[in-house]
C-alpha cells in the first residue's frame, strides 16, 4: 500500500466518519486582513470596523484538508491564500519575484539524514513545491539526534516521515517519493525524468552513487549541492554543472578513473580525500579515526544538520533566482566564531600539525592549508 497523501474536500460533510476537525479558517481570514492592511494592528479601535466589513464581505471559500495518518482535518483557506499567509513574514527578506522563482524550482534530495534538515529548511522558507525524496532506511532511535522525526516514527521509512512532515506544513506540496532509495539503475530516472530536477541535493552515503549522480547531472547540466557534517559546522559543496559542462567531479579532488576500482575498505579514505583533511575540525578528525573502534559510525550533530539545512536552502534559493553562486567549497563553522583565539597563528599551527598526523593515517597529502 502506497503512502497516503492529504485529501482535499469542499464540505465538512464529505470528510470520513469520525474525523476530528481543527478550524483554522476564521483566524486565517482575520490574519489575511491585517497582512494586507499593515498600518492596522489587532486591538486598534480604528481596525474594528474595516475588519468587520472584510469578514462580512470576503468571498473566500474554505477547504478541508484531511490527514489520513492522523484522522484529522483542518478547515483553512485555499492554496494561494495559504501560501500568502505562510510566506508573509518572508517579505522584503525574500522579495515577491524571488519567492515565486524559489517556489517554482524542482529539487531532488537523496538521503534523509542531513537531507531531512535540508528538506525542512526548503519547505519552511516557502521553497520548491515539487520535491523528489529518496531513502531506503527506516527511522532508528540513534537517528533522533539529527533527523526531523520523533520516537513515534521509529520503524517507519524515512521518506514516509519526511513526507508527512512536509505535508503537515505545506499540504499543497507535490512530492515524488522513492522509499527504496536510489541505485545505479534508478538514479538517472530520479534526476532526469519528469519533473526534471533543477537542483540535485546529494546527502547519500555510497561514494559510487555520489560519483554516478554527478556524471548524470553533468550530462543533464543540473547543479549539485552537498552539505557534509563537520563537528559543530558544515562543509557545503557547490558544483555548477549547469554553467560548467566540463567541470571535474568533486572539484577534481579524485581522478574519475579511480572510482571504478574502489572497494569498501577504501571508501573512508577516499571520502577524506574528497573533503580534504585540512577542512575538518579536530574533533571530527578524531571521530573518523575512532570509527570501528570506539564509534560504530560517523559522528553527527543535530545542530550541524540544522546548519546544513539553512546553508543548502539558501544556496538553492540563489540558484533559483540566477544570483551569483560560483562552484566551490564553502566552510561554515561555530569554532572559528566562538572559540577565542581560534585564528591566531599559534592555534592554527597546532591544528595543522594534528591535521598532518590525521592525513598520514590515511596516506593522504594535504592540499589546502586553511587551519
Amino acid at each position: 500500500m502506497g503512502l497516503e497523501k492529504p485529501q482535499f474536500f469542499k464540505r465538512e460533510e464529505e470528510l470520513p466518519a469520525g474525523t476530528a476537525v481543527i478550524d483554522a479558517f476564521e483566524s486565517a481570514v482575520t490574519e489575511l486582513f491585517f497582512i494586507r492592511n499593515p498600518r492596522l494592528k489587532k486591538g486598534m479601535p480604528e481596525a474594528a470596523e474595516p475588519l468587520a466589513d472584510f469578514l462580512c464581505s470576503h468571498r473566500i471559500q474554505p477547504v478541508w484538508i484531511y490527514y489520513p495518518w492522523r484522522n484529522v482535518a483542518v478547515r483553512t483557506v485555499p492554496e494561494e491564500l495559504y501560501f500568502e499567509l505562510r510566506t508573509a513574514r518572508n517579505r522584503n527578506l525574500i522579495i515577491q519575484e524571488e519567492q515565486k522563482n524559489y517556489r517554482n524550482l524542482t529539487v531532488g534530495i537523496a538521503g534523509l539524514s542531513v537531507g531531512s534538515a535540508v528538506l525542512s529548511s526548503l519547505v519552511a522558507s516557502g521553497g520548491p513545491k515539487r520535491i523528489k525524496i529518496a531513502d531506503p532506511d527506516h527511522v532508528e532511535i540513534s537517528n533522533l539526534n539529527r533527523i526531523r522525526a520523533s520516537l513515534l516514527d521509529a520503524g517507519l521509512n524515512k521518506t514516509t516521515v519526511a513526507a508527512r512532515n512536509v505535508w503537515e506544513l505545506d499540504p499543497f506540496a507535490e512530492l515524488y517519493i522513492s522509499e527504496k532509495g536510489v541505485g545505479k539503475d534508478t538514479l538517472e530516472d530520479f534526476i532526469g525524468s519528469d519533473p526534471r530536477l533543477g537542483i540535485f541535493i546529494d546527502e547519500m552515503d555510497a561514494l559510487h552513487l555520489k560519483f554516478l549522480a554527478r556524471e548524470i547531472c553533468r550530462a543533464y547540466k543540473i547543479p549539485v549541492l552537498m552539505a557534509t557534517d563537520n563537528g559543530d559546522g558544515v562543509i557545503v559543496d557547490v558544483e555548477r554543472f549547469d554553467q560548467e559542462s566540463g567541470r571535474p567531479i568533486f572539484h577534481g579532488r579524485i581522478p574519475e578513473r579511480e572510482i571504478s576500482s574502489m572497494d569498501d575498505d577504501q571508501s573512508i579514505r577516499m571520502a577524506v580525500r574528497i573533503i580534504d583533511p585540512a577542512y575538518l575540525t579536530e574533533r571530527h578528525q578524531q571521530s573518523i579515526l575512532n570509527i570501528g573502534k570506539g564509534l560504530s559510525g560517523v559522528a553527527q550533530l543535530g545542530t550541524a544538520a540544522a546548519m546544513a539545512g539553512v546553508a543548502v536552502a539558501y544556496a538553492a534559493r540563489r540558484i533559483a533566482n540566477k544570483a551569483e553562486l560560483p562552484s566551490g567549497r564553502y566552510i561554515i563553522g561555530c569554532e572559528q566564531v566562538f572559540i577565542p583565539g581560534y585564528n591566531d597563528a599559534r592555534q592554527k599551527k597546532q591544528r595543522m600539525a594534528r591535521t598532518k598526523e590525521f592525513a598520514q593515517a590515511f596516506g593522504i597529502s594535504l592540499i589546502t592549508d586553511n587551519q
